[in-house]
């Protein structure tokens, strides 16, 4: 019997110019591995959603700052943490919780897969799909 490998979602805080972020922002990052060293993808959104969204899904805190989550979580968390970040209405996370949540298997992968690919070509190809995203689902 094989065991899909853990994959690890974890959070840094960084300065903010915005004032309305109080100085600092949470970026979180999605590592493909458990032991991964560089993120797959990294976005600005509240550590303290990340997790309560990630546990609603059944996934546990391995650390203070730090989950390792089976590859279906990882992939709805990837998800929610980049279109969370250009959302601007923090009133409509839970919505997004409930829109990402109860995705099917195959829009989760298209989604997943769409937002990989938009980060191989920088961090500002992000906006586009997570637009659409936001479209689709009615968030904006």
């Amino acid at each position: 019997m094989s065991r899909e490998p853990l994959r690890r979602v974890s959070y840094t805080e960084r300065k903010s110019k915005k004032a309305e972020h109080g100085g600092v922002v949470q970026v979180c990052h999605f590592y493909p591995y458990t032991y991964s060293k560089k993120p797959e993808v990294s976005a600005v959104c509240p550590w303290s959603e990340l997790v309560l969204f990630a546990e609603s899904l059944g996934a546990r805190l391995s650390g203070k700052r730090s989950l390792r989550v089976d590859d279906g979580v990882y992939k709805r968390l990837l998800v929610y943490g980049v279109v969370r970040e250009r959302i601007r209405d923090p009133s409509k996370a839970g919505e997004l919780r409930e829109i990402v949540a109860g995705l099917d298997e195959y829009e989760l992968h298209f989604w997943f897969a769409k937002f990989i690919a938009a980060t191989e070509r920088g961090r500002q190809a992000l906006n586009r799909p997570a637009r659409a995203f936001r479209v689709l689902y009615g968030l904006d």
